[in-house]
């Protein structure tokens, strides 16, 4: 399955970047404004929480920028051709046999678990 073409507008991509640049800037302005009233706060007779909390509005501002420039680089990555497309599988291994009409999953859990353990008659 191929997945579908992206459109190459010009204008929308230009303006859609310009509007994630421009709340990207925001946000971290605010988060470094956060970070140095904190620190204010604590040379001003706080706490080492103030200090703590002015140092994760740092951290807080650069995983911003990390995490929106890892999702733009990815992107902008082009799917290789050459590899075929995964095949959708079963999410986990079938254990067991499948289970008869009216009988619960919990119920079948807790037989094995309890053959394990070998208190069961059987």
């Amino acid at each position: 399955m191929t997945p579908p073409a992206r459109p190459a507008t010009g204008l929308g991509r230009t303006l859609r970047t310009a509007l994630v640049v421009l709340a990207l800037v925001a946000v971290v302005a605010v988060m470094v404004r956060l970070s140095a009233w904190q620190w204010g706060r604590a040379r001003a007779g706080g706490s080492l929480v103030n200090y703590s909390y002015a140092l994760e509005w740092l951290a807080f501002a650069v995983l911003t920028v990390v995490g929106v420039v890892r999702l733009w680089r990815e992107g902008r990555r082009v799917p290789d051709e050459d590899t075929p497309p995964e095949r959708p599988g079963p999410g986990a291994p079938i254990i067991g046999p499948p289970l008869r009409p009216g009988q619960e999953l919990e119920e079948v859990t807790w037989v094995r678990l309890r053959r394990r353990l070998g208190l069961s008659p059987d």
